[in-house]
């Protein structure tokens, strides 16, 4: 998708057509030059009850038996073009297999932004797909607290607005010893761009601890929410019922945060991610989502393999690493990934 802010117009690819990425790709629309007549329209239903329609998407279809993209019918043209922009949107667990069939089409001067809930997903896909760093693409991290539903496909309702958060990953400092060289690599383009969408409410933050920590606060909350509510099949007001399970989820990971390599130093870490405040975090989002149902209830239901490893499983590795005992996260995780497996079999 091109945009109006710098010629020549960029072109973002977005990878999952979930709720968060048509959500996303109407947002982008927002800052796209005067589409052409006679494309198809797709709707948005806003927060105030509108309906507006955007159009000048265009489409790649993969084919799983020539493990290739295409343009979709009557061209059916291979794309294997380079991919400059992409922004992922595909739930954690998918990422790494939705990332394969792109993996030729990315390279260092390309930017991912990972606009997903849960955390752990880079450090996979470097692993499995990019584990030379040398050829690995730049990264971008997006946490998005919008809520949003979809009806069809390229139809969705923005049923609670709020915003976004982005930053970037430093690169291995060995790989760009030149300032210059990493700039020129185009990433600032989605950290310049999305903000610049009124539907998206986009802020950039200048360095990755400020955007780790919105992205901690918000996995703290999904860690007590995400599986509790899953286990017991119940709305986001369930979790009222239980101060004492609330509490151990959070201490743990209170004391697993201070002490990660990244917030080393940085100052009023131990303060935001105190027990007492996490607490209050999780109370404010539990009293504007009572009636909510979150993604993992309805995954698990059915029999969908959930994000609990990208959840609960993120601090069970982190606490290890930085030596805190994290027996309720492991155990949370532990239970949900028992109730699927015996959901499945």
């Amino acid at each position: 998708m091109p945009s109006k802010l710098s010629p020549p117009q960029p072109r973002v690819h977005v990878l999952g057509l979930g709720s968060i990425g048509t959500f996303t790709a109407h947002g982008l629309n927002e800052i796209l030059p005067t589409p052409p007549a006679g494309q198809p329209n797709h709707p948005l239903h806003t927060v105030s009850g509108q309906t507006t329609h955007h159009r000048a998407y265009d489409l790649e279809i993969y084919n799983p038996t020539t493990r290739a993209w295409h343009s979709p019918p009557p061209s059916n043209e291979p794309a294997t073009h380079p991919i400059a922009h992409l922004i992922v949107t595909v739930k954690a667990t998918q990422t790494v297999a939705a990332l394969r069939p792109l993996q030729q089409r990315l390279t260092p001067s390309s930017t991912i932004l990972f606009l997903q809930n849960g955390s752990g997903m880079i450090d996979e896909v470097n692993e499995h797909l990019f584990p030379d760093p040398a050829t690995r693409p730049n990264y971008i991290v997006g946490v998005i607290s919008h809520g949003v539903t979809l009806n069809t496909p390229f139809e969705v309702t923005h049923t609670g607005a709020s915003a976004i958060s982005l930053g970037r990953v430093p690169r291995p400092a060995s790989q760009f010893p030149d300032p210059a060289k990493e700039t020129a690599s185009g990433e600032d383009y989605l950290l310049d761009a999305l903000p610049t969408s009124p539907l998206l409410t986009a802020t950039t933050y200048p360095t990755y601890a400020e955007i780790l920590q919105i992205q901690l606060e918000k996995l703290a909350v999904n860690a007590f929410c995400n599986p509790v509510c899953a286990l017991h099949s119940a709305p986001n007001k369930f979790l009222f019922t239980q101060p004492t399970l609330r509490r151990a989820v959070l201490d743990e990971i209170s004391a697993i945060v201070p002490r990660l390599p990244e917030l080393r130093g940085v100052e009023g870490v131990a303060a935001r991610f105190a027990l007492g405040r996490l607490e209050d975090t999780v109370n404010g989002v539990l009293a504007r989502t009572r009636e909510t149902a979150c993604s993992m209830v309805v995954d698990l239901r059915g029999g969908r393999e959930t994000e609990v490893r990208f959840i609960n499983g993120y601090w069970v590795r982190r606490g290890r690493e930085v030596g805190v005992e994290v027996a309720v996260n492991e155990g949370l995780m532990a239970a949900v990934l028992e109730r699927g497996r015996r959901r499945r079999s």
